[in-house]
């Protein structure tokens, strides 16, 4: 059975994203395999030391609350046309 799982492995790390999907759904046992060889690709194409951003708490309550403030004034007609 492992030469025939090597096979998928091998066609998985091949695969364009269409068919790298199919097999996903294909074969769930191999899926923890599969996310494995994705973050190893993603982990190679990401430039060294790059770090997603990262935004305070603050920030993030500021977006969150203005967002719900426009859409009660949206809600209740408060907006000005």
């Amino acid at each position: 059975m492992t030469g025939i799982h090597d096979k998928i492995i091998a066609e998985y790390r091949d695969a364009d994203f269409n068919r790298r999907l199919h097999m996903y759904l294909q074969f769930p046992r191999l899926r923890s395999e599969f996310i494995l060889i994705d973050q190893r690709n993603l982990n190679a194409e990401s430039p060294a030391g790059f770090t997603s951003p990262r935004f305070s708490l603050a920030a993030r309550m500021t977006v969150l609350l203005s967002s719900a403030a426009v859409c009660v004034k949206k809600l209740f007609g408060l907006a000005s046309a």
